[in-house]
């Protein structure tokens, strides 16, 4: 009974936000959205009036009313925007630039309601533990963070989540499901792009950001992985919750600014290469990188450290993903559009034949446009960004993490040209080729490759006895059905039909004409009791022929 009560609820809450989401598209003139998902029925009747008409094409400029959207639908939409604006390999370059300008622009939560989460977290006064200062030092859609003391004077951040964001996301989540579902039953755009796998993607990574525990474990992981070129905050696990973590403060400034660089005698060429070489050995080497190193999350201590702030939004790359991420760069360094086709392949999903002549031509025209630039004008990350986008056009799935690695390139890429408006990412990163070759083709490499590819072997050869076995018993059971298929068969066979049937027919009509050489020529033909059997057959053949004839026509046969 209460099950069927909760039941109830859930489906009023979210028919109550379907409701709202096409009331804010309708305000913004975003009708096409609402008609194309089949939500348009649930548009009040004076909209229903005033629009008239069923769209069938998107207003100009809905790029740009897109955030407005967003913004107006509450912080996880706004989150949404932000996590979507990674994906430059699927949406649009317009809608992404536009997505890049979302903000979280929501009010601090007031600092009695954030004496009352600690407190709930913590079971006890907040000052009993440490002394929190009231007023914040940013404050967003999912968290806010307050400068604070330890009573040893140490200096911490806490990072309070918002109250109910996890239930209201969590509404949000399965509405946004349900609208991914109803585009790839409506759009072939949706279907063809996997709207769905792109939405879980997302979901995920927003779900990342609002456990505050998985964002310490990433901040623990990234400082035990430091070799002493970043700075990155430590974790007081005796404090952290899922919704409150405290970290330690470092000290330092904005890497924006340059008054602050020259105060301190800092060269801005030396920190954007350290900058540089810490991401890609994160990506290449660690596994585990920053993704969203913009100015805000990079600071830089007086003595010309890099700190790495916010490891809430970071890439995973598993060991054998980072070995394709290689292969994928060294064959754009080689200038080889045939190893970034090999490399694309398999670092994607592939649910067809791929044309890999037409895919490994332009890329070729991509390599041309991008290397007959100099160093200076030439951007990584957009050339990244515009070959997933390839790949995808192709219909190769690229993994969200790739994707990724990509977006972080842009951000990285103009992060650089603040500090020096003339370095590139790949000279910076130069200096790490070494160990990132040595990583890939090394001895202890290929060792164990070698070692799994012979681990594998030798399972294949155990299991062979018991695979001829099985499948002998199956042929013997009549259960072994072997498919062939060919794409072009079936074209094939009905070109041959119809060729068979034309020949049929070509007899036909010449038989026709020799019956009616016959008929005309009585004397030739017997009669039995006193009928005229020539007469009788040739008609009855002319009636079968015109029958076979109009069936053949009509089945498209002839």
């Amino acid at each position: 009974m209460i099950r069927g009560g909760e039941g109830a609820r859930r489906r009023r809450r979210h028919l109550e936000r379907y409701r709202m989401v096409v009331e804010v598209l309708a305000r913004h003139g975003l009708f096409y959205a609402a008609d194309h998902l089949g939500l348009r029925r649930l548009l009040p009747a004076a909209a229903r009036v005033r629009q008239g008409v069923f769209e069938t094409s998107p207003p100009s400029g809905w790029e740009d009313r897109v955030p407005q959207v967003l913004a107006d639908l509450g912080p996880t939409f706004v989150k949404l925007g932000q996590v979507a604006s990674t994906r430059r390999d699927v949406l649009p370059p317009s809608l992404i630039v536009a997505l890049e300008s979302l903000q979280d622009r929501v009010a601090p939560i007031p600092f009695a309601e954030v004496q009352r989460l600690l407190r709930t977290a913590w079971g006890t006064d907040p000052a009993e533990l440490m002394e929190v200062e009231s007023e914040p030092l940013a404050a967003a859609s999912i968290g806010q963070v307050h400068p604070a003391h330890l009573p040893g004077g140490q200096r911490v951040v806490v990072k309070v989540r918002r109250p109910g964001i996890v239930a209201e996301s969590e509404t949000d989540f399965e509405i946004l499901r349900g609208l991914a579902e109803m585009a790839e039953r409506r759009t072939e755009w949706a279907r063809r792009y996997g709207l769905t796998v792109l939405v879980d993607e997302i979901i995920g990574t927003l779900r990342d950001e609002m456990d505050f525990q998985t964002e310490g474990h990433n901040t623990d992981q990234a400082r035990l992985a430091s070799q002493g070129d970043i700075l990155v905050p430590d974790v007081f696990w005796e404090y952290t919750r899922p919704d409150v973590l405290v970290m330690s403060r470092l000290e330092g400034f904005k890497i924006t600014s340059g008054s602050a660089l020259a105060r301190h005698g800092i060269d801005p060429d030396r920190v954007a290469s350290r900058i540089v070489q810490a991401v890609y050995r994160q990506m290449f080497l660690d596994g585990l990188f920053h993704a969203d190193p913009h100015p805000g999350n990079v600071h830089v201590s007086p003595e010309g450290v890099p700190i790495f702030l916010d490891w809430g939004m970071v890439g995973h790359l598993s060991p054998t993903m980072r070995e394709r991420s290689t292969d994928l760069l060294l064959g754009m360094i080689e200038r080889r559009p045939d190893r970034v086709v090999r490399a694309l392949i398999r670092m994607g999903a592939v649910d067809r034949a791929i044309d890999r002549e037409a895919l490994t031509r332009d890329v070729e025209r991509l390599r041309r446009r991008y290397y007959e630039a100099t160093l200076a004008e030439f951007s990584l990350g957009q050339a990244l960004t515009e070959l997933f986008a390839l790949a995808w056009r192709y219909q190769i799935r690229i993994p969200g993490e790739y994707a990724l690695v990509a977006k972080t390139a842009v951000t990285l890429d103009g992060l650089v040209r603040r500090l020096n408006p003339d370095g590139s990412l790949l000279d910076y990163g130069r200096g790490l080729a070494g160990p990132l070759l040595w990583s890939r083709f090394g001895p202890r490499h290929l060792a164990g490759a070698a070692a799994e590819s012979g681990i594998r072997w030798l399972q294949l050869v155990e299991n062979l006895p018991d695979d001829v076995e099985e499948t002998l018993r199956w042929l013997t059971r009549g259960e072994l059905h072997i498919v062939l298929e060919h794409k072009n068969l079936s074209t094939m066979l009905s070109h041959w039909e119809k060729l068979a049937n034309r020949i049929g027919l070509s007899f036909l009509v010449a038989g026709m004409v020799v019956g009616a050489a016959l008929v005309t020529h009585p004397t030739h033909l017997d009669r039995l009791f006193g009928m005229p059997i020539g007469e009788i057959v040739f008609l009855t053949a002319v009636a079968m022929g015109v029958f076979v004839l109009v069936a053949a026509l009509r089945r498209g046969l002839l």
